[in-house]
C-alpha cells in the first residue's frame, strides 16, 4: 500500500497548541497535497510528556462526523530490556529514556546501555557515535554528569557529533551546549519545514525573497506557530504580515 508515514518527535508537551490540533493540521495538508492515507505517530521523549494525549480527536453533529486517530508512543513506557536484547544500533541511543530492568537502579541501567553499545559496535567510529548519542538523549532525563563519569572522554572525543557540539559550544560548557544544540536543531528544522510548505503553496521565488524574515526568528515556539499557520493562510502576503506582528 502506498501511504504517508508521519512521525512527530516531541521532547516534552506541545505547549502552544495541543498535539491533536497540530496533527489535524498536518493531516489536512498531507491528504490535500498527496491524496494518500496518512498514518501518524507521536513519540514523546520525556517521561512526563504526552500524559494527557489520548491520540484521538473526534466530534459529530447533525450527521457531520470527524475522527482523527494517531499512535502515541512514550519512550518511558517501553520495556527497555526487550529493546536491549535486540541489540539494534539505531535504537540504542533511546534506551536510557526507556524502562530499566526490574529492580535495576538508574546507574546500572545506563551502564548496561553503554556496555551494549560497545558490544555491538563494528568499529571505533560507530562506538564513539553511539556513546555520544546515548549521552545526548539520556541527558534529557538523567544528569549529564552520570554519562560523563561512565563514558571516557577519550572515546567521546572520537565522535563527529561530540566534536561538532564541542566546537560550537565549548565556550559555554558542554552541558549547556548540548541543550542549545538540541534547540538549535529543532529551530533549523522548523524553519526548513515552514519554507518548504510555503513554496509548495505559493511562488517559490516570492518565498525565497522573504525567507530571511523567517530565518531571523529565534523563538522556537513562535516558529512552531508559524509552521501551523503556513498550512492555513490563504496568501503569502497574509503570512508575511503575521511575521511583523
Amino acid at each position: 500500500q502506498e501511504a504517508i508515514l508521519h512521525i512527530e518527535l516531541q521532547l516534552r508537551d506541545s505547549t502552544h497548541r495541543p498535539m491533536w490540533a497540530r496533527n489535524a493540521a498536518y493531516h489536512g495538508y498531507l491528504v490535500g497535497k498527496h491524496q494518500l492515507p496518512v498514518y501518524s505517530n507521536v513519540i514523546y521523549f520525556h517521561p512526563t510528556a504526552g500524559e494527557n494525549d489520548t491520540g484521538l480527536y473526534e466530534y459529530s453533529w447533525q450527521g457531520y462526523e470527524y475522527r482523527l486517530q494517531y499512535k502515541v508512543i512514550r519512550l518511558s513506557q517501553i520495556e527497555g530490556e526487550t529493546i536491549l536484547a535486540k541489540q539494534t544500533p539505531g535504537l540504542l541511543p533511546f534506551l536510557p529514556l526507556m524502562k530499566p530492568k526490574t529492580g535495576m537502579d538508574t546507574e546500572q541501567w545506563v551502564q548496561d546501555c553503554i556496555d551494549t553499545a560497545i558490544a555491538v559496535s563494528t568499529d571505533q567510529q560507530m562506538q564513539s557515535d553511539l556513546l555520544c548519542a546515548i549521552s545526548l538523549f539520556g541527558s534529557i532525563v538523567h544528569d549529564i554528569k552520570l554519562f560523563k563519569r561512565l563514558i571516557s572522554e577519550e572515546i567521546m572525543q572520537e565522535s563527529k557529533y561530540y566534536q561538532f557540539l564541542r566546537e560550537q559550544f565549548i565556550a559555554q560548557g558542554i552541558e549547556q551546549g548540548i541543550a542549545q544544540g538540541i534547540e538549535q536543531g529543532e529551530r533549523n528544522t522548523t524553519i526548513r519545514h515552514i519554507l518548504a510548505l510555503l513554496e509548495s503553496r505559493f511562488s517559490a521565488d516570492a518565498v525565497r525573497n522573504m525567507s530571511a524574515k523567517v530565518e531571523s526568528i529565534d523563538d522556537l515556539q513562535r516558529l512552531e506557530e508559524l509552521h501551523i499557520a503556513a498550512s492555513n493562510v490563504q496568501s503569502l502576503d497574509t503570512f508575511i504580515n503575521m511575521l511583523d506582528v
